[in-house]
């Protein structure tokens, strides 16, 4: 399977997938979100793979849309309700449907929608370089692949808007503040903690990540009490894992009194 303007490979329990225009600060192509589709799609489907890391090559994360092809016309009106519905946008739906942990390692600009892909994923990562920005306003746009919608359930409706409306750049220090990134590390040791970060979740059960992830999404669109019937039927399903077996026989017989 071939994967134009990524870079997919698997370590162990982790399916790395890099963004590869490193010359365009990663800025999206159609043949980049068909592949990032193939790939997730294909990690999500590995029974194997437990996490996902997403990152880009070069000094970039994402710079988001080709502002050149805007600048051609190639993006307007019908095309560019197109290129986003087919490609972009089906994409985060995608996204959103995996029911394992997505880990962004941001490294320098996410802006545009490079924003909105870094947000998209569950967790993020990012080097002391990089930096956050909803370029939108300042080409006459608006944020149109989720970042309205997912920064809004991040740091709440007013400092959404505050980012969003001002097109400013948010440095890590703020998104750390803002709970926006889970850490900031050096720019050369951001792979190998972001690795490190995601090796940690791979140490538990695939169907417990996978019922955390669903349980969190699960709770964010309904009321508490359909939210822990759901969650009912999710542990009692549970029990029924060989690894929850495995694990509290292995912690009754850690715990259970020595004979005299």
């Amino acid at each position: 399977m071939e994967f134009p303007d990524i870079i997919y490979s698997k370590f162990d329990a982790i399916a790395s997938i890099q963004l590869d225009r490193p010359e365009t600060r990663n800025a999206f192509t159609y043949a980049m979100t068909e592949s990032l589709s193939k790939a997730f799609y294909d990690a999500q489907s590995d029974p194997r793979i437990k996490v996902i890391v997403l990152s880009g090559q070069g000094e970039a994360f994402c710079s988001g849309g080709n502002v050149k092809d805007m600048a051609d016309g190639k993006l307007t009106s019908w095309e560019m309700k197109r290129f986003l519905w087919d490609h972009v946008q089906r994409l985060t739906l995608l996204m959103q449907d995996i029911d394992k942990p997505i880990l962004a390692a941001i490294d320098g600009p996410a802006h545009g929608g490079g924003f909105d892909l870094a947000l998209t994923c569950d967790l993020r990562i990012a080097s002391e370089r990089a930096t956050f920005c909803a370029t939108y306003v300042k080409i006459g746009l608006a944020p149109g692949n989720g970042s309205a919608y997912f920064l809004t359930r991040c740091v709440g409706t007013t400092r959404a808007l505050d980012i969003l409306l001002t097109g400013r750049v948010v440095d890590m220090k703020e998104a750390l503040d803002l709970g926006l990134v889970q850490a900031v590390v050096p720019p050369d040791h951001l792979l190998e903690d972001a690795f490190t970060y995601a090796e940690k979740m791979t140490r538990w059960p695939l169907e417990s990540l996978r019922a955390v992830k669903r349980a969190v999404s699960h709770g964010l669109h309904s009321d508490l009490r359909s939210h822990l019937d759901y969650m009912s039927s999710q542990l009692a399903l549970l029990t029924q894992t060989p690894e929850h077996r495995k694990a509290v026989e292995e912690f009754a017989n850690k715990n259970k009194p020595k004979k005299p």
